[in-house]
């Protein structure tokens, strides 16, 4: 991205006074009109910033706001004073709960490993389900690229994250099912016999995220859950 000290300048101006015109910007800005409908083009270009309505994309009055990456970006470039912004204005665009958004530094310390591995996380980096079930499927690959204890307590987070996600989102854990798991796989089981997976890396694959029936399929999980019946009678 060719972001000069002008874009940097503008980017920060919009993080801290977001939902913001462009011609606001220009009106309490040293930068006429044209500059800044300029630069707004090249931040929209690289998403960093976004309108609030996409019919207002070509407006100068037009309202803006920034994105993950605008703030991520912003960070990267020191672009703002003080980081408790940046870090403030993720967890809202974050939709992120007092749990992960306390630890929202260390989700950010490893995004660098996790783009190294796969560079298609930027594309949905607004997404942060995606994030953590991202963070979830790499998560052998990070061990060489991240400190065993700062990972570990990531991939915590993650877990915890989706789990509160589906519970609020979803609804999947109900009264009629039961929720259980370790550091491999992480599912809740209904009493008709389908199971729910958040997480599971008992095999390798890193299933997330899908349904099953405990009665027909044939994986590492099912014998797991096959070792849990014969202690809970709640499974039979």
């Amino acid at each position: 991205m060719d972001i000069d000290d002008t874009t940097r300048e503008l980017l920060a101006y919009i993080i801290y006074n977001e939902p913001i015109t462009l011609y606001r910007i220009s009106k309490n800005t040293r930068f006429a009109i044209s500059t800044v409908y300029k630069k707004a083009k090249r931040m929209l270009q690289y998403g960093l910033i976004r309108p609030l309505n996409i019919s207002d994309t070509n407006s100068e009055r037009g309202i803006y706001v920034s994105t993950v990456k605008g703030l991520l970006v912003c960070l990267a470039l020191n672009c703002v004073d003080d980081e408790s912004i940046i870090f403030s204005k993720l967890c809202q665009k974050w939709h992120l709960r007092s749990y992960c958004c306390q630890r929202i530094m260390k989700i950010i310390s490893v995004l660098p490993a996790l783009m190294s591995i796969d560079s298609g996380i930027m594309r949905m980096i607004d997404d942060p389900k995606t994030v953590m079930m991202m963070i979830l499927e790499h998560r052998d690959q990070l061990k060489s690229l991240v400190r065993y204890d700062l990972l570990n307590d990531v991939i915590n987070m993650a877990m915890h994250y989706l789990i509160s996600r589906l519970i609020i989102d979803g609804g999947i854990i109900t009264k009629s099912s039961i929720l259980i798991g370790n550091d491999k796989f992480v599912i809740s089981i209904g009493l008709d016999g389908n199971a729910y997976v958040y997480m599971c890396t008992l095999c390798g694959k890193s299933c997330i995220g899908m349904q099953f029936s405990v009665n027909y399929h044939d994986c590492v999980l099912l014998h797991e859950i096959k070792k849990l019946r014969n202690n809970s009678s709640i499974l039979e």
